[in-house]
């Protein structure tokens, strides 16, 4: 046995991650490390409230996103678990890209078609803001805030900046409170459903119901590498090309992931690759 236990934080934007992809991980790490390898997922809450996607939240920026996943997934939720920020030995960080790197040009206002679904797929707090599609994102105009085009626009540069931090940090370690831990970033694009079932706009409800039938079919570790291996819409380069094409033209609203990447990676690691 180990002398010292793994704990492997997998930070996510919300629950329907965790529905989705938080057994099948715990298993495949269970095959090569058994119980000297914790997982857990987590998602940023702070003061009892999911802060959703920490590289879109409008606090956090380059200089602090550091210290920001440490208050966002490690402060509060630490109190909640039997493990904690000192116990950490590797993060693994997946985000939605959200078509981040889509030119400004391709930003607009929603057309008729548009404002129609956003309206079909809203909540009982409105129409959707924001819509994506293979060309462009739309924005809602008639939401009650200024110039949500420029908004969004300022979104995909604030959201950019931190990415490009995170994959720029020295060693791929990210430091806190006076630690560094090993850290990995990776992406759905444009989002998890995007890229699951080619539907990028779908409503909170809709996104429950989709993750609780994927749960369902692909419930284990084989059934989740197979799922990645056959898709055609994973990555079929290396890490580094694979955030690389994102920043070319709109690609980063093409539907694809790097996360089979990263099944790879754990299929073929062992225990001490994750102390």
């Amino acid at each position: 046995m180990a002398s010292k236990r793994a704990f492997v934080c997998f930070l996510i934007d919300g629950q329907t991650e965790i529905d989705t992809l938080n057994l099948p991980f715990e298993e495949m790490f269970d095959r090569i490390g058994g119980d000297d390898i914790h997982v857990e997922f987590r998602y940023a809450m702070f003061q009892g409230e999911n802060h959703g996607d920490v590289t879109t939240t409008i606090e956090v920026n380059r200089d602090n996103i550091e210290k920001e996943i440490h208050k966002l997934y490690f402060k509060q939720q630490d109190k909640e678990s039997g493990w904690k920020w000192s116990d950490l030995t590797h993060i693994v960080h997946i985000i939605d890209i959200d078509g981040a790197y889509t030119k400004d040009d391709n930003i607009k206002g929603f057309n008729e078609e548009e404002q129609m679904l956003a309206e079909n797929e809203g909540s009982k707090h409105g129409p959707k803001k924001a819509l994506y599609f293979d060309d462009h994102i739309a924005v809602n105009e008639s939401a009650a805030c200024r110039n949500p085009i420029q908004q969004m626009q300022e979104r995909n540069k604030r959201k950019r900046c931190v990415i490009e931090r995170l994959l720029d940090l020295e060693d791929g370690m990210l430091t806190a409170k006076g630690k560094k831990v090993k850290y990995e970033l990776y992406y759905f694009s444009v989002n998890l459903d995007h890229f699951l079932y080619g539907e990028a706009n779908l409503s909170g409800a809709h996104k429950k119901m989709r993750a609780a039938d994927f749960q369902r079919e692909y419930n284990d570790a084989d059934k989740l590498e197979e799922f990645f291996k056959n898709n055609e819409f994973c990555c079929k380069e290396d890490y580094t090309i694979s955030w690389e094409k994102l920043r070319k033209g709109n690609l980063s609203l093409a539907r694809g992931t790097n996360v089979n990447l990263l099944i790879e990676k754990i299929k073929n690691s062992s225990l001490e690759d994750w102390l």
